[in-house]
């Protein structure tokens, strides 16, 4: 058993951006972002805004990707490198010795069945050599019967490696960046993920098909679009979400946000798991780097949320010159405060090193 399976399940999640026109400048981006509303029945955070994914699955680590990366001619020492990064590797990442699969492979393998099975899109080439010779960019496979395969996949009847095999089809683990990994705060005890967070970038915008029972309405939108709208309350963004679009929201050009994650995926990703307090203004959550995050967090403990109920953010914030963490009003009312450098040369809140970045 892995060393925390008891206490949480693990994940991947997709960060999918298209191009969506060729002018850039301040405020106007050249791409759009990928996210779906949850239906109010799903078992998890229902009705909120999310990037496609999901639990991790033993089909995603099944012998049959070897024989297809194999089949397909992709070149071993790009799968290799896949699983060669430098800095942090929490815990999702660590490989278990019945595994066929190294985790950073299979877990990308999780994060594209999952973008299918919720919205009917399947990434991936009809030869491995082709797909390393991208520009790092991804394609979008659509010339088959998608809903069936769809239905089928998603219900458990075929596998994703059935899919792939049928249609000669590599799922395109070779342009895909891991960009962040998230464990949900320890309070929710009961329903916890760590999720790995991975970016693909197409060079169109590809037809979607909902899953009806996961998916109540999907949107292509600008991160500053999505961020403006869940200040509005139009819409409700999960809290890694909201992170993540705020920290793309500063970068307009698609072909700079590829560049910045080839080159940045190789460096790890720490894990990113909120500390709640309850000051008497607001809810804070704290992140890594922060003075007041636990020093050697077990990841499990909650901590007491009451212990600084009699001060309010502002002063909390007095007692940190080192600051990671986001300030809550309301469910729709977020400030983020980020004085730290980013770990492993990641994005900034602010997008220039200033500190300061307002939902």
């Amino acid at each position: 058993m892995r060393k925390f399976a008891k206490f949480w399940r693990e994940s991947a999640s997709l960060i999918i951006l298209a191009r969506d026109g060729n002018q850039v400048s301040h405020g106007d981006y050249n791409y759009k972002v990928l996210v779906f509303k949850r239906t109010e029945k799903t078992s998890f955070m229902p009705n909120s805004i999310v990037f496609p994914g999901g639990a991790y699955d033993k089909q995603d680590e099944s012998a049959r990707w070897v024989e297809l990366f194999s089949r397909m001619n992709v070149p071993n020492n790009l799968l290799q490198a896949l699983t060669k990064v430098e800095g942090p590797r929490p815990f999702i990442f660590e490989n278990d010795c019945t595994e066929v699969l190294d985790r950073n492979i299979s877990l990308r393998i999780t994060a594209l069945r999952e973008a299918f099975e919720e919205l009917g899109v399947l990434f991936g080439h009809t030869d491995g050599q082709a797909a390393s010779r991208t520009n790092g960019f991804s394609e979008c496979f659509q010339n088959f019967d998608i809903t069936s395969w769809q239905k089928s996949v998603h219900d458990g009847e075929k596998s994703f490696a059935d899919l792939c095999n049928k249609l000669d089809i590599l799922p395109d683990i070779l342009n895909m960046y891991e960009w962040s990994t998230w464990l949900t705060p320890a309070m929710f005890r009961k329903r916890r993920f760590e999720t790995a967070f991975y970016l693909i970038a197409l060079n169109e915008k590809p037809a979607i098909t909902a899953e009806p029972h996961e998916v109540d309405q999907y949107f292509w939108e600008t991160p500053a679009g999505l961020l403006q709208a869940h200040k509005e309350e139009k819409l409700w963004l999960a809290p890694p979400q909201c992170y993540e679009l705020t920290r793309l929201s500063h970068l307009y050009d698609i072909d700079e946000i590829v560049r910045f994650a080839k080159i940045r995926c190789h460096k790890g990703s720490p894990l990113f798991c909120p500390v709640q307090y309850k000051c008497s203004d607001a809810v804070v959550f704290l992140l890594p780097g922060d003075d007041l995050y636990p020093q050697n967090y077990d990841y499990i403990t909650a901590h007491d949320f009451e212990k600084y109920q009699n001060m309010t953010a502002a002063q909390l914030r007095q007692e940190s010159k080192n600051l990671h963490r986001t300030e809550h009003t309301g469910l729709h009312a977020q400030v983020y405060y980020q004085n730290i450098t980013p770990f492993n040369g990641h994005l900034s809140l602010s997008g220039e090193g200033t500190h300061l970045a307002k939902l």
